[in-house]
């Protein structure tokens, strides 16, 4: 593996999960849930427009201490996503070196960015797949075990 050539297209999500700017904030919430996500983009046409992330989901439900089961649905079934979304977010493209968009994580503190052709949507890079970048490449540095 040469180190200096890994692009993020080595380590991306292809095709991610996305959602439009007019669902519901349930619609998102169902998604994470469902499919183990933290982080959607947020597009029209295949065309980024946001980010909606678990974290934006949580600050944004009612509480259900203080509020019934009919609210919480209520606010989560009314409310748009474009309320709450990252609109233009940081993003990347496929051919971009590995350790460039690791620096644009480390210097934002941003957990993902979307990979984009364009304006399109064509994967999503998160830092749990930097780990597993790092991971690999730990491994093969360290040689065959028991050498």
């Amino acid at each position: 593996m040469k180190l200096t050539a890994l692009q993020v297209a080595d380590y991306m999500t292809p095709n991610p999960l996305t959602v439009e700017p007019e669902e519901p904030l349930m619609r998102a919430v169902e998604i994470i849930r469902l499919r183990g996500v933290r982080r959607l983009p947020v597009t029209v046409g295949g065309i980024l427009v946001g980010l909606v992330t678990d974290g934006d989901l949580k600050r944004a439900e009612p509480s259900m201490l203080t509020d019934s089961e009919e609210d919480f649905n209520r606010v989560m079934e009314q409310t748009p996503i474009s309320r709450i979304m990252i609109q233009n977010p940081f993003t990347t493209t496929a051919d971009t070196l590995l350790v460039d968009a690791a620096e644009v994580l480390l210097n934002t503190k941003y957990g993902a960015l979307p990979v984009v052709a364009g304006s399109h949507v064509v994967g999503i890079i998160t830092v749990n797949d930097f780990m597993r970048a790092l991971v690999e490449i730990l491994r093969e540095a360290q040689g065959p075990r028991g050498a």
